[in-house]
């Protein structure tokens, strides 16, 4: 066993985790209870914070390549006026690295070829972790058995290492429903995509340029929690739905195939007041789930995997740097947490004042507001760990 590590979970946290725990020279198995890893998703935003911590575990160039820098963004009303200019074009001078968006399986593809075939185990669904004094020993449903020093729970918003280690209140609905699809665009269509957020009453619109003739877009509103209909009468009650907003969100609509489009029903959870116990830590939804309005998910866990492998490459003793991780990232995950659910908040405004003077504000804000509000949190740069001897 040596110094293994056990992650769970290989969605983009996970395979962040094993990749930067992979280069510190520590033997890595990846726990993934999917039967096979498919193709699927659609568009994630990686911003500055998160390119940067791509670039100092070695993968940026990788990761860049698969995707292509965020064209200028606007805030618009449903009906198209603009509400407030772009600060895209100005991430990369502000922040030192630009808006890369990326379709979410040509990221995971770029990082598991990274990582390696021969890390990932699938079909290894985690049911129960035990800790004893100089290793974790983890419990697999097909009853197989595995050890390593440390265990990294990056197995989403239901995830069973969370449960192990706090027991704590599922997540709850957040009164609000996602939709994603990438649509392929031919020169008529492409020249019109006006990207960025158009928001309406209760419900948002948005769209992006992907890596080749492709765009994403996403759409929220507040709707009941449930599983929705079929994929063909989905479809048409979004277009139903969004039938009269600004073009080309009707057409970007009508032309994804129905099976294509992917309804989300969001969820949040409390912030923990640590992330790690022993020899066990979370990363990613794992320790702290966030609404996707201000695209900080995988970003954040990007940044979980920075700091994680920091710690664990400046000491032997694993149960101090984990401690050491929770203690670096908890309060600022939770404040991202926070901040995303107030976006969320703001942009699902519903009552007809609130909604005015939502844009009136947005319509008033220069970009120097804006850019200092993202500060916190696009700007923000995990510390190289501090040796013991240094603390």
């Amino acid at each position: 066993m040596n110094d293994r590590a056990l992650v769970v979970g290989a969605g983009i946290g996970g395979l962040a985790t094993a990749i930067a725990l992979q280069r510190t020279g520590r033997e890595v198995l990846l726990l993934e209870r999917a039967p096979e890893l498919l193709e699927i998703g659609a568009g994630i935003s990686l911003w500055p914070n998160a390119v940067k911590a791509l670039r100092r575990l070695g993968i940026g160039d990788a990761v860049e390549a698969a995707g292509a820098p965020a064209h200028a963004a606007a805030f618009r009303s449903w009906r198209g006026a603009q509400l407030g200019a772009s600060v895209t074009t100005q991430l990369q001078a502000r922040f030192g690295a630009p808006l890369i968006l990326v379709h979410r399986a040509r990221l995971q593809a770029a990082m598991r070829r990274l990582l390696g075939s021969n890390v990932i185990r699938l079909g290894a669904e985690c049911v129960a972790l035990e800790q004893h004094d100089f290793d974790v020993t983890v419990h697999l449903a097909d009853g197989a058995v595995e050890r390593g020093v440390v265990v990294i729970g990056a197995d989403g918003l239901r995830s069973r290492v969370r449960a192990v280690l706090f027991d704590d209140a599922p997540p709850r609905y957040a009164g609000i429903t996602a939709w994603r699809g990438v649509v392929p665009l031919d020169d008529a269509l492409g020249d019109r995509i006006p990207s960025g957020e158009s928001f309406g009453r209760g419900s948002l619109f948005g769209v992006a340029r992907l890596n080749g003739s492709q765009a994403y877009w996403w759409a929220g509103m507040r709707c009941p929690e449930g599983d929705g209909e079929e994929p063909a009468t989905e479809k048409s009650s979004l277009l139903r739905i969004f039938s009269e907003w600004h073009d080309p969100i009707p057409e970007l609509i009508a032309a994804t195939p129905p099976e294509a489009i992917i309804r989300t029903c969001l969820y949040e959870r409390s912030p923990l007041e640590r992330l790690s116990v022993g020899r066990v830590a979370l990363a990613g939804d794992a320790a702290h789930p966030m609404l996707p309005n201000l695209g900080q998910g995988a970003c954040q866990a990007i940044e979980d995997a920075v700091v994680l492998s920091d710690e664990l490459a400046a000491t032997d003793d694993v149960v101090a740097a984990l401690g050491r991780y929770s203690s670096r990232r908890v309060r600022h995950t939770a404040a991202v947490v926070r901040a995303s659910h107030q976006m969320s908040w703001i942009a699902h405004l519903h009552n007809p004042l609130a909604v005015a003077l939502r844009n009136t504000l947005l319509r008033a804000s220069p970009p120097s507001i804006s850019l200092r509000r993202l500060a916190p949190i696009v700007g923000h740069v995990p510390r190289p760990a501090l040796t013991p001897e240094a603390t």
